[in-house]
């Protein structure tokens, strides 16, 4: 059998307040603490498992690591911050042998699931009711609309991520009017969003778009708020199915 491979983590608040209550067979944290000091992170799955190759767990394990990420942003719509987790080393678990690849910058994540997987109807439906992380990332398996959302929403939350995300939840709504409105938004706040992430004049290099001598739109929107649409509309699009 195989030896567990295991990542370690920075320390951020996001896995403080994830990790007691993840509890997904994609991926898991755990927490070491000893004596005083503060407690250090690890997380792994078993999808890396019986892997030997030092670049393909590094760029799999980015993969796991990005769903996570999104999901932790989508779920805390409402805060102000942005969940950054990111590997520190990778370790064999009973060996402890330094797996890490001399270089990582150059390694893209890797998809680690099996091609076109079925969804567990039945699972699906105990975890519909777990923690979100744990449901979301279960149907990422299985869901491309999910995984795609997630592994957006898993990047640095800019204009032009936040863009892509709105672009996606269009493309896979069957009526993204009624998402709109069921989140208590309106065709003017979308509006908003889609004005102010396009316009060079208001947001210069943050933009979508380069200079297409548009004027400044009078109907705008601030980052905070554009964050909270975004995901309020994502986490209500992966809660309805």
């Amino acid at each position: 059998m195989a030896d567990r491979k295991i990542f370690g983590i920075n320390n951020t608040y996001s896995i403080h307040y994830s990790h007691d209550s993840l509890n997904s067979e994609e991926f898991s944290i755990i927490a070491l603490e000893e004596d005083d000091m503060p407690p250090q992170y690890f997380f792994f799955s078993e999808y890396l498992t019986q892997l030997t190759d030092r670049n393909e767990i590094w760029g799999k394990g980015l993969f796991l690591l990005n769903l996570y990420n999104g999901a932790v942003n989508i779920n805390l719509v409402n805060h102000d911050w942005d969940s950054q987790v990111s590997f520190t080393r990778l370790t064999n678990w009973v060996t402890h042998e330094n797996l890490t690849p001399l270089n990582t910058v150059d390694i893209l994540p890797i998809n680690p699931f099996p091609s076109n997987p079925v969804t567990d109807n039945v699972k699906k439906a105990k975890l519909k009711n777990a923690h979100f992380i744990t449901y979301s990332t279960f149907l990422s398996k299985s869901e491309k609309d999910v995984q795609s959302l997630l592994l957006l929403s898993g990047n640095k939350l800019n204009w032009i991520t936040l863009y892509a995300i709105y672009d996606t939840l269009k493309f896979y709504s069957q009526d993204f009017d009624a998402l709109t409105t069921k989140c208590g938004y309106t065709k003017n706040d979308i509006k908003a969003f889609t004005g102010t992430a396009n316009n060079f004049g208001l947001l210069g290099i943050n933009s979508r778009h380069g200079e297409l001598g548009w004027g400044i739109p009078t109907n705008t929107m601030n980052i905070q708020d554009a964050k909270k649409l975004i995901l309020n509309m994502s986490k209500n699009y992966i809660m309805s199915k």
